[in-house]
């Protein structure tokens, strides 16, 4: 281990060995996700939709692996959420349940995955035990999951206006 990685605070060095490891390496490969950018405590990744449009996701990855991550779609320019009217779209089904731009401000998706989302939810762990957080499958879980959503039939592919 590099003497630099010695330094890094555990969490973050755990988020580093997962990016790192096959699984999500083969998410790349496969042309799922682009990682962006690691500003600890944000992972900065691309997750590609049906219609190959590259959604930006910024997760918050502090006390990863034992907390999941949380966050959304962001506008890298503004170094903000992305304004609520240029998030992906739905047809009133999964898409449109998860990207909610009023849930908690825009800040997390309504994912049982993700750290915010979860709480006050128990539900969840047993009518979407599949989906709920599994530290041995890190960061890939979340990125999986967004990227179903994107090519599912709920989603919206984005107009060449809205482009």
């Amino acid at each position: 281990m590099a003497e630099a990685e010695i330094l890094l605070p555990p969490d973050e060095r755990a988020l580093r060995d997962d990016i790192a490891k096959p699984a999500f390496r083969l998410g790349v490969l496969d042309g799922k996700w682009l990682l962006a950018d690691v500003k600890w405590p944000y992972l900065y990744v691309y997750v590609v939709a049906a219609d190959s449009f590259e959604w930006l996701l910024r997760l918050d990855c502090a006390g990863y692996p034992q907390s999941p991550p949380t966050g959304g779609p962001w506008d890298l320019e503004r170094d903000a959420v992305l304004p609520f009217d240029q998030w992906p779209k739905g047809k009133g089904g999964r898409l449109s349940a998860v990207f909610r731009p009023e849930w908690k401000g825009g800040t997390a998706l309504y994912l049982p995955c993700d750290r915010l989302s979860v709480v006050g939810h128990d539900n969840w762990r047993s009518e979407t035990p599949s989906k709920i957080w599994r530290p041995s499958d890190g960061v890939t879980q979340y990125l999986e999951l967004v990227h179903e959503l994107l090519h599912s039939q709920d989603y919206k592919p984005r107009t060449s206006a809205a482009a």
